[in-house]
């Protein structure tokens, strides 16, 4: 199936969760994309992929402008590219761009993967002009909130939101917890895609570390949906032997992970990352245990997840219970996982990693799961299905 365009906030770029979902799971399947369209600073920030780069249109907010931002401060043009009405404004804007480019087609045909609303409300306005059909694709749910013990979405947005998924030609979604939680409040269907890895070629055998210090490796961003695990892990450490690896993009690490067992490696290329994760007795998912949080950790699954079952190398997962992928870890026995950020829990967690049968079992589990539903393969088959039909 061909698409005019994908739509997005998000770029399809080499150097983001998301990018590398699209660009794994379709395949070639991206070259049936006529125009990649971004209408937010994201891909200003995060730029596509250069093989995408032609092909590529980087519609953002005048609001979000080098300029505006030099005048304004990055603070203040950022909140008032958020509210409600210039994001209305800006999707009109938006939404003629796109209708002149595909002037005179009579049906357009569009993969949307919103990261936000200036994706669902520029698609809203371009279906004002003419017929667009869509598949859209839910990595992340950034504009619903946990408030006093209950799911809310901004008034502005939910009615579009729903029209949005109730219309769309098939959706798909990033974990089995939000295709739940969309089928109780809008009543759609969906389908559950995330992020693949394909298993390490010619990597040797994970060795079971009995005796000497443990040393364990985190590769990813170091940003508020992990930082307050990744610092009860930092804590957990203190005064003892294990070793904390950090391998991030960030110039330096923040406060709460300095001290003598944790390092800063930097960043590290993407084809030098799996063979990196097996010098390690195992690799950290840190997943935030904050309310203001709990919309990224309830609902998604990220990349680094399928990333590091594929190493070859026990995981240690560290989140709250209700943690989509720590509910995927613990059901499907493929990682060690503490739903606790007390250190006594973490140090015990990080202890089973000395215990050779337990961690032999779930490296087998893991593998098991590359190949029947995490691997590249996997996913891209249940892409097609739907493409297909």
């Amino acid at each position: 199936m061909k698409f005019d365009f994908y739509l997005s906030e998000m770029s399809v770029s080499d150097l983001h969760g998301g990018g590398l979902t699209l660009q794994r799971v379709l395949g070639n399947n991206l070259d049936d994309i006529s125009y990649f369209i971004y209408v937010n600073r994201f891909a200003t920030d995060i730029p596509a992929s250069q093989k995408f780069s032609d092909q590529s249109i980087n519609l953002p907010s005048s609001w979000d402008s080098d300029k505006v931002r030099k005048v304004l401060g990055r603070t203040l043009s950022l909140k008032i590219s958020r509210t409600a009405t210039m994001i209305r404004q800006h999707a009109r804007y938006a939404a003629t761009i796109i209708k002149n480019k595909f002037k005179g087609n009579k049906d357009l045909y569009a993969l949307v993967c919103p990261q936000g609303a200036n994706a669902i409300y520029t698609l809203y306005e371009l279906q004002k002009h003419c017929p667009v059909k869509y598949i859209t694709w839910i990595m992340d749910d950034h504009l619903i909130e946990y408030v006093n013990g209950s799911w809310q979405y901004p008034q502005y947005i939910e009615p579009v939101f729903a029209k949005h998924l109730r219309e769309a030609e098939h959706v798909f979604v990033i974990s089995r917890a939000m295709q739940a939680f969309y089928k109780s409040r809008f009543g759609i269907e969906s389908t559950v895609l995330f992020g693949s890895s394909d298993i390490a070629d010619a990597v040797e055998e994970y060795v079971v570390n009995i005796n000497k210090p443990l040393r364990i490796g985190y590769f990813g961003a170091v940003a508020n949906w992990q930082r307050d695990a990744l610092i009860a892990v930092a804590d957990a450490l203190k005064g003892t032997d294990t070793q904390l690896h950090i391998y991030s993009g960030v110039d330096e690490l923040p406060n709460g992970l300095q001290g003598d067992e944790v390092h800063f490696k930097g960043r590290i290329v993407p084809h030098e990352v799996q063979a990196t994760m097996h010098n390690y007795d195992a690799v950290l998912l840190p997943i935030s245990f904050k309310d203001k949080l709990r919309n990224m950790s309830q609902f998604n699954i990220a990349t680094k997840m399928s990333e590091y079952l594929a190493c070859g190398v026990p995981t240690i997962a560290i989140g709250p219970a209700y943690s989509a992928m720590i509910k995927y870890l613990v059901e499907h026995k493929a990682a060690i996982t503490v739903s606790s950020n007390q250190k006594e829990d973490i140090t015990n967690a990080i202890s089973l990693l000395r215990d050779k049968k337990q961690v032999l079992h779930l490296l087998k589990n893991a593998k098991n799961l590359m190949q029947i539903e995490v691997g590249t393969l996997p996913m891209h088959k249940k892409w097609l299905s739907v493409i297909n039909s």
